[in-house]
């Protein structure tokens, strides 16, 4: 039942399911009810006081329409053949003047050869822009997907060969140490010395027991062993800096794959030179 307020606005009941409308449209657009109502009231107000009202389309305007369309179709196609059947006569004026310019003794029998395979080649062109690149993107992707695969396996092949050169370089260092090792207890054993002082912290050194050329107290490196010059004097194992190791490199930063890979090229090269020597010439201390 409807009533009206002080304002002059109208207010009633509105059904169930229209009042679920409302307030799902309220709530979809962030409105109130009122707001929602009005809008509806003003549009069928609209609705029903305008006097142009849509005519319906029948089926002889759509028929009609189709046939334009078809007609401007076709009007298009007959410029487009138009235009490509001036350009082949002009393409054949042209070759026409040319022959005509070229001397009696001239011999076309190359150039319409050529002529016909351009024109082959133009065709198959033609049919193959035509067709368009359909699978562009597929093999787009495709192309990707292994740079990137491939990029993937670069890095892993690069951390191997880096693990590996780093391994190399471990045991050529405890190579190196050990020959260092056994080149003092032959040098010791050459002399009858079992023992001998550090020349460091004078600790008692037992050189058989030693497995790397260092004193096991103060850590100084072992250059040589000496004879003691007293009686009352002790054998001396004199200490100073070992040469450089070959073949090893600090690195400062992470390599990358490039500089891996140029590396290793490099160290192929000089295998012979780089590899340790862990023999011992018993020559060389007398």
């Amino acid at each position: 039942m409807a009533s009206e307020d002080d304002d002059g606005g109208v207010s009633f009941a509105l059904p169930a399911d229209v009042d679920d409308w409302v307030a799902t449209a309220a709530e979809r657009r962030d409105e109130s009810r009122e707001d929602v109502c009005r809008r509806v009231v003003t549009a069928a107000h609209a609705i029903a006081t305008d006097d142009d009202e849509p005519q319906p389309v029948d089926q002889d305007d759509l028929e009609a329409l189709e046939d334009q369309f078809e007609t401007d179709l076709e009007s298009q196609h007959e410029e487009f053949l138009e235009l490509l059947e001036d350009v082949r006569s002009r393409v054949i004026q042209v070759k026409r003047e040319t022959d005509a310019k070229a001397s009696a003794e001239h011999d076309h029998d190359t150039y319409e050869s050529d002529l016909e395979s351009l024109q082959s080649d133009l065709s198959a062109l033609e049919e193959h822009v035509g067709a368009g690149f359909e699978n562009f993107e597929d093999v787009l992707d495709y192309l990707f997907d292994q740079t990137d695969d491939l990029e993937k396996r670069s890095t892993v092949l690069a951390t191997a060969v880096v693990d590996l050169r780093d391994r190399w370089n471990t045991f050529a260092d405890r190579e190196r140490r050990r020959a260092a090792a056994e080149r003092l207890q032959l040098a010791a054993n050459q002399l009858g010395i079992r023992t001998a002082a550090c020349a460091d912290c004078d600790a008692s050194i037992d050189i058989a027991l030693l497995t790397a050329p260092e004193c096991p107290h103060c850590e100084s490196t072992f250059a040589d062993v000496a004879e003691r010059t007293s009686f009352f004097g002790s054998h001396t194992l004199e200490t100073g800096e070992p040469p450089a190791l070959e073949g090893r490199a600090e690195r400062e930063t992470q390599p990358t794959n490039e500089d891996v890979f140029e590396a290793v090229e490099a160290e192929a090269a000089s295998t012979d030179q780089s590899e340790p020597n862990t023999s011992f010439d018993a020559t060389d201390k007398r």
